[in-house]
């Protein structure tokens, strides 16, 4: 199959509202339901299989050995894609099966689970938005056109590359039915398997070996993670409070979740050979002489002293490998926002690109991605638009992909144009910036939990975490409690999300996201003030920044006015917030209304110190007021270089 004119199959907020009259058949109410997307047959998703047992006897004979059929017969949001009788037999043949009956119940288990998709339901017409669907194995779907050169140009439509729609978009009374005709792959393997199955690959995977990084890359599973399943996304969930902010009485409640698993998953940026081979890379000795030039210049306290212990982190090669690999998994589009309604809606684009950084499996190594208009994202790229001083790394799209499979149970590769490295002018030069991170950019397991940028599709919820199970976060004592806050065009946060902490006498860390180089740093948080938050003590590394802050909207002193006609007043009034700690939020964010416009969207300096590219950094955030509906929230955090806030020409208010 030709690849051209590919589109993920994704579905963004806005495209709720286009389907607001396809979904009236997932409602409680259903009298006054449509009838079939196409046809006029108001059946349930079960009941759309059995009523055609010609076509579907087998895909149902599955579903019954798994206990699967029934839960389609009731109300919910399903899509489910079914194949037909010859694609099961064709699978039967493939796996030296003779009948359905001869496939174990636990494989049953597993092929229902790949072809059907909860709490959603997903129409082609959905294409185009921003967030991928994840079956119920958690695993990512992703749906491809093309063009029937041979019937007057007609769409095809896959899913996962190989599987084609025969009959899409079957409105049931709990969700929507595609007709593909074959199997949907479940792939068990790891992500250094998979990659290994592509011989464009195969230079990229043999340092993967050699290194050992690709024994990293075979975690999945916490298996000592456990959560009640009326806890967990699937089940009833629970209430988180939140209060007045006077008394600490709860006036309100967030719908909340913990994930039912707790995986381990990665993804990894990756080059073919064939663009090793346009440097001059044809074998593994010269990728090894490649990176020795590039991380002894990087790293040249190193240089020379750790060439043949491939696995030491130090090693070059061992540095080049991991610097490609992030530990968490997400497709192309949820590394930054360059589609889907937060990218229309709030971002002011010719200010800034949309932007996004995530520590990688390199040891303290930041690499940043960016969006330009066009639905391009960009590897530590230097400039805006398309006016850039440094190109960067362009990840490719979809529609310039092949038909071998980038993903698989714990993770999925993407390809890279050109060559990534962490080089000394990334270091000094393209990452020698205002770093602004996201709050759910902050632990890979809000990721892998798709905390970030999708959620079920609900508004207002929240997926929270247990205590001890929240990489790079510390709650310190058993009280405290953290969440990450779905997605919102209509939220007053930065991309959408937000990080919650609270409990009685909340204590919180955060470990912050690697400076690039040594230097000295403004460290700033960005939030939303409010009558329900509490006030805490900061620390960094367990030093006190300065007094306690509130979180609240009367007791702040935070010395906001509002911007006039007259630029250098506005100066004076950037200034004189410095001098009590704050500044305005973002003027490059926010839609119609800049956040800067705000006078309860405000970021707080909390330190200026010098780091070290080497150390490890953690900001501490302790409770001092009584109440356990008392909250703070963590929108971003800002890491800003000396070179960039105290620069002659002043910051950008971008």
């Amino acid at each position: 199959m030709s690849n051209k004119n590919i589109k993920h199959f994704l579905l963004g907020v806005c495209s709720c509202v286009c389907l607001v009259t396809s979904f009236i058949a997932c409602s409680d109410d259903d009298s006054d339901q449509p009838l079939n997307f196409y046809s006029s047959v108001r059946l349930t998703a079960a009941g759309f299989i059995e009523a055609d047992n010609a076509r579907f006897s087998d895909f149902k004979a599955i579903l019954e050995r798994s206990n699967y059929f029934s839960m389609l017969k009731t109300y919910g949001h399903f899509t489910v894609f079914a194949p037909t009788n010859e694609a099961v037999q064709l699978y039967l043949k493939e796996n030296g099966f003779a009948t359905v009956a001869d496939i174990p119940r636990e494989q049953c288990d597993t092929i229902s689970r790949t072809h059907i998709v909860q709490d959603k339901a997903y129409f082609t017409t959905d294409m185009g938005g921003e967030v991928a669907p994840v079956n119920m194995n958690d695993d990512y779907i992703e749906m491809t056109s093309d063009s029937d050169v041979y019937h007057n140009n007609a769409l095809l439509v896959y899913v996962n590359k190989n599987s084609r729609l025969i009959q899409k978009d079957d409105s049931v009374t709990n969700g929507v039915v595609h007709v593909i005709d074959h199997m949907i792959s479940s792939s068990s393997q790891f992500l250094p398997s998979l990659m290994e199955e592509n011989p464009k690959l195969s230079l990229f995977c043999q340092a993967l070996r050699l290194t050992g990084m690709a024994d990293s890359l075979t975690r999945y599973i916490d298996e000592t993670y456990t959560v009640d399943p009326d806890s967990a996304v699937g089940g009833k969930g629970f209430k988180v409070p939140y209060g007045t902010g006077n008394d600490g009485s709860a006036s309100k409640q967030c719908q909340t979740w913990y994930p039912d698993h707790r995986y381990f998953k990665f993804t990894a940026f990756v080059e073919t050979d064939s663009v090793y081979r346009a440097h001059g890379i044809n074998n593994l000795e010269d990728l090894k002489r490649y990176a020795k030039q590039v991380y002894d210049e990087s790293y040249p306290e190193d240089a020379g002293k750790y060439d043949e212990d491939f696995r030491d982190r130090r090693n070059p090669l061992n540095r080049f490998v991991s610097y490609h690999l992030i530990n968490r998994i997400g497709p192309r589009d949820y590394w930054v926002h360059c589609k889907g309604p937060i990218y229309e809606q709030k971002f002011i684009v010719n200010v800034a690109d949309p932007e996004e950084y995530f520590e990688t499996m390199a040891p303290h190594t930041l690499i940043r991605f960016c969006s330009n208009p066009g639905e391009e994202v960009y590897i530590n790229r230097k400039g805006l638009r398309s006016n850039f001083t440094v190109r960067g790394v362009r990840v490719l799209k979809s529609e310039e992909n092949d038909s071998y499979a980038q993903s698989c149970s714990n993770g999925m590769y993407h390809y890279i144009d050109d060559i990534l490295v962490y080089s000394s002018d990334v270091r000094m030069n393209v990452l020698n910036r205002r770093l602004r991170i996201d709050g759910s950019c902050l632990s890979p397991d809000f990721m892998n939990a798709r905390a970030r940028i999708y959620y079920m599709g609900k508004s207002e919820q929240m997926i929270g975490f247990k205590y001890g199970y929240l990489t790079d976060f510390k709650m310190n004592n058993a009280n405290t409690f953290i969440g990450c806050g779905n997605e919102q065009t209509g939220w007053r946060h930065y991309e959408g999300s937000g990080v919650c902490i609270t409990g009685e006498k909340f204590d919180a860390s955060v470990k912050l996201p690697p400076v690039p180089h040594d230097g000295t740093y403004e460290i700033r948080l960005g939030y939303s003030l409010g009558d329900d938050r509490g006030i805490a003590q900061v620390y960094l590394n367990n030093e006190p920044c300065g007094i306690p802050i509130s979180f609240r909207n009367f007791d702040s002193n935070i010395g906001w006015e509002p911007d006039t006609n007259d630029e250098e007043e506005n100066k004076a009034i950037d200034k004189a917030m410095r001098n009590r700690g704050f500044m305005k939020a973002m003027d490059s964010y926010g839609g119609t209304e800049p956040f800067r416009g705000y006078n309860n969207d405000v970021r707080r300096i909390l330190v200026k110190k010098f780091l070290s590219a080497n150390q490890e950094n953690w900001l501490r955030f302790r409770q001092i007021l009584s109440g356990s509906t008392l909250y703070m929230s963590i929108d971003y955090i800002e890491i800003c270089p000396k070179d960039v806030y105290d620069s002659p020409q002043g910051e950008d208010r971008h």
